[in-house]
């Protein structure tokens, strides 16, 4: 490589250190306002299990048809959620390996509903059943969440599935996020947070109106609709947070480049300084002799 070709190659890799940096800004400031969205919604559907747990404790669950699991039912749903873009890093790669390791996705007995195009695809490329897709309504993945639990929510009711789980990946923190897979339905008492025995003394006191099984009825399925909701809302600010990662290593990468190539270009400046020099005494040497 002349010096030529490497003051271009320096030039080309300081422009992509310049356009990543960029994608890091911005991926920063999406990070931070999906991230308050999902955090900020969390206290709110603890709180609504919570409700929800003191109201089981007076009334039985048995009553309600997406309670119970479907025997007769061989098959279960999947609701998968990933990115619809690429370059944030391995934040799909970890979803996919977390689904091989959990269950065979070329299954008959699963069936699928997608958000997120990498899903789609690495899905029907490996002989999944999708049976539904809503990667188009990106990026407002948060108005499918009605849709997608009503499509879970009657498909179960007739007694299709015997399951329906979500998986996508859970944001912890700006700078970790973990692949989950969460039972949606069949709602059991096991889905109900423990209680202590403070709690049950609370449950006593608690007043509803008009009844526990009326109040119980709408709640449910607020509760499963807002658990879709809360998960669509961490995916995302998981995906924003691997893509500031990746896009903050790629510039990290491209200075380092810029820095080794900076100095192989001062090496070959000075060894072809060095040989003007040379040249000269050489051709001076021969004509005084």
């Amino acid at each position: 490589m002349n010096l030529r070709q490497l003051k271009k190659k320096i030039k080309s890799v300081q422009n992509v250190g310049q356009i990543t940096k960029a994608m890091q800004l911005v991926s920063a400031v999406k990070m931070k306002k999906a991230q308050a969205k999902a955090l900020g919604g969390k206290p709110y559907r603890d709180a609504l299990e919570e409700t929800i747990a003191r109201i089981a404790h007076s009334s039985s669950l048995g009553e309600y048809s997406f309670v119970q699991k479907n025997t007769a039912a061989t098959k279960e749903l999947v609701i998968v959620l990933s990115s619809n873009k690429g370059l944030c890093g391995i934040f799909n790669f970890n979803l996919f390996r977390f689904f091989g390791r959990t269950m065979q996705v070329a299954d008959a007995n699963y069936e699928f509903v997608t958000v997120g195009t990498k899903a789609q695809q690495f899905l029907i490329h490996a002989g999944a059943s999708v049976i539904a897709d809503f990667s188009n309504s990106y990026p407002t993945f948060e108005e499918s969440a009605t849709a997608i639990f009503r499509l879970a929510k009657d498909d179960f009711e007739k007694g299709k599935y015997k399951t329906v789980s979500i998986l996508y990946n859970r944001f912890i923190s700006s700078l970790v996020y973990r692949p989950v897979r969460e039972i949606l339905l069949p709602f059991s008492e096991i889905a109900i947070a423990q209680k202590t025995e403070q709690d049950v003394q609370k449950e006593l006191e608690y007043a509803i109106e008009p009844t526990p099984h009326e109040v119980l009825k709408g709640l449910l399925d607020f509760y499963l609709e807002s658990k879709i909701r809360g998960a669509v809302q961490e995916s995302e600010a998981s995906e924003h947070s691997a893509r500031m990662i990746a896009m903050k290593n790629a510039t990290d990468n491209a200075k380092d480049m810029v820095y080794s190539m900076t100095l192989l270009r001062n090496g070959l400046r000075q060894e072809r300084i060095t040989n003007e020099l040379l040249d000269m005494n050489t051709a001076r040497l021969t004509v005084s002799n």
